[in-house]
């Protein structure tokens, strides 16, 4: 397997820009890999009179992810805007352009002027981050982990993380799933590992054991991806079970599914 290369940045540049919406700070890092090229873009806005160097009680917006070079990788690119977008509360489901995601930070920024307009004696300060990056690059995939962290009121913020994987010869989001062979064996391997992590015997109710699982049927969470260890699959807090029981992570090798 070929293992994710990085080469010497080839080009750095930083923008910054003070106004009335905050100040934002731009940075974009060239970069090559053995399959692909792209661009780490970084954008990062906070509230006037805070400093972009620390995260401190500041309201603040960090948004970090990769942008794809090449024909080939458009829809890629949008896909990844348009998910950033949507957490952002700035997406547009029936729109196929780009969205301006520093446009939609500073959204986020006059949204919370507004509250404390209101609520001036509030001491909330809300935070927005998007942490994405290249876990995985062979053939003709590549797979993101995004990781996702905000606070805008309520008595928790929330964490979840996604893998997005795409076919880097057409741009296309993968379903891994639909590429397992052995998908029983996958469903299988899933179930004993959840149960394995969650200390539930073989033969206990997932139902009665405060699961989310209807009719006691076991179902693999919505992301799903891959790194050089094998498959890997998150539940994030909600999917499955409440908050306070927290994510639950699985890994199934490579080796495993090979397995009679």
């Amino acid at each position: 397997m070929k293992k994710l290369t990085l080469l010497p940045l080839a080009m750095v540049l930083v923008f910054y820009l003070v106004s009335c919406e905050g100040i934002t700070k731009k940075e974009t890092k060239r970069i090559n890999t053995e399959q692909t090229g792209y661009s780490f873009e970084r954008i990062f806005v906070v509230e006037e009179g805070c400093s972009v160097d620390t995260l401190e009680d500041c309201t603040h917006v960090l948004l970090e992810y990769p942008v794809f070079e090449g024909e080939k990788m458009k829809q890629a690119n949008s896909f990844l805007n348009h998910r950033m977008a949507d957490i952002l509360g700035f997406g547009d489901a029936e729109s196929d352009s780009l969205v301006d995601l520093e446009k939609a930070a500073q959204n986020m920024l006059q949204d919370y002027r507004e509250f404390k307009k209101e609520f001036p004696e509030s001491p909330q300060v809300w935070n927005v981050r998007m942490i994405s990056h290249l876990i995985y690059e062979k053939e003709d995939l590549v797979c993101i982990k995004m990781v996702s962290e905000s606070y805008m009121g309520g008595a928790h913020g929330s964490l979840n993380v996604s893998y997005i994987t795409f076919d880097t010869t057409t741009g296309s989001f993968v379903h891994l799933f639909d590429r397992i062979e052995n998908k029983e064996l996958f469903l299988s391997l899933a179930e004993q590992k959840f149960r394995k992590k969650r200390n539930l015997t073989p033969e206990e109710n997932l139902e009665k054991a405060g699961y989310w699982f209807p009719d006691n049927k076991f179902r693999l969470p919505a992301n799903i991806g891959v790194d050089s260890n094998g498959y890997l699959l998150h539940y994030n807090p909600y999917e499955v079970a409440p908050y306070a029981s927290g994510p639950t992570d699985i890994v199934i090798g490579f080796e495993e599914l090979k397995k009679e």
